[in-house]
């Protein structure tokens, strides 16, 4: 298995570091600052996809920080996920982190996650003008601190999967994504979890369902008049889409009682930033 990952993964960074340097040639971007956006989405979809989340929480408010407006960088970030989750999806498989054969055990919630995280995004567009920003922000803050907490109590505990579970987890999940922009990955992957489905198939499934969650919020996006910013989804995407072989194969290696906890305190740290920034 480690020789057939390592030749797919070698082939698949060649190939996106082979595009994006064509791409990138007619971009709009400096060499440095084109740098640097790869260096940013290497290291934070390397958090995402090795742990179900991060990706979005530390990126748009790095890329705000750096000058960017947000109505072209969010359409971006989403669109680059879309990418990144499909292609972390393949090699959590590859990785056997998580099974999506047709029979395999982890395509059934996917399935429904995905299903019910398309169902939460749509209501959560409808909804979000009539809604208060502040509020929605400490009530995703207060419920992500929560599911992390959950995490690491019940660690060594099974609690049994059941689907009306899983579909209220995607719905809640994707309904704070967009009216937040955040807040998805830390409570499905810690969600998945509580339900009894083991970490590293979680991380996997998340990366899964995400990606169908984006697709619907950039089609959304798009019909609002919001476009996607070319010059940065380039590098954004190369630096995202050559670290997913990495994470993911780290995790596949790390033992499953341990990756439960670094989940469940990195959800709690992410509730507990979401709450701060709520409140200032």
């Amino acid at each position: 298995m480690q020789i057939s990952y390592l030749r797919k993964s070698s082939a698949w960074i060649l190939v996106v570091l082979a595009t994006a340097l064509m791409l990138g040639s007619k971009n709009g971007l400096g060499a440095e600052e084109a740098l640097m956006i790869f260096a940013l989405c290497f290291a934070c979809e390397l958090v995402d996809s090795g742990l179900g989340m991060g990706y979005g929480t530390i990126l748009t408010p790095t890329l705000l920080l750096l000058g960017f407006r947000p109505h072209e960088i969010v359409p971006t970030i989403l669109f680059s996920e879309l990418l990144s989750g499909l292609t972390a999806s393949f090699f959590h498989h590859q990785a056997r982190n998580v099974d999506l054969r047709p029979s395999g055990a982890d395509l059934k919630p996917a399935l429904l996650l995905a299903g019910g995280s398309v169902a939460g995004v749509a209501v959560g567009v409808a909804l979000a003008v009539n809604l208060s920003s502040e509020w929605l922000s400490l009530v995703i803050g207060l419920i992500i601190l929560s599911s992390g907490l959950c995490v690491i109590l019940l660690s060594k505990r099974v609690v049994a999967f059941r689907t009306w579970k899983i579909l209220a987890l995607a719905g809640v999940a994707s309904f704070n994504k967009a009216l937040s922009g955040g807040g998805y990955g830390p409570l499905v992957t810690s969600g998945q979890i509580l339900t009894g489905i083991r970490g590293q198939a979680a991380v996997g499934i998340t990366s899964f369902a995400e990606a169908f969650t984006c697709l619907v919020a950039v089609a959304l996006f798009m019909v609002q008049g919001d476009y996607l910013n070319l010059p940065l989804l380039i590098p954004m995407c190369a630096g995202a889409l050559v670290s997913v072989p990495f994470s993911v194969f780290a995790i596949s290696k790390t033992r499953e009682h341990h990756l439960k906890v670094v989940i469940g305190v990195v959800t709690v740290l992410m509730g507990g930033l979401t709450i701060y920034k709520a409140l200032h």
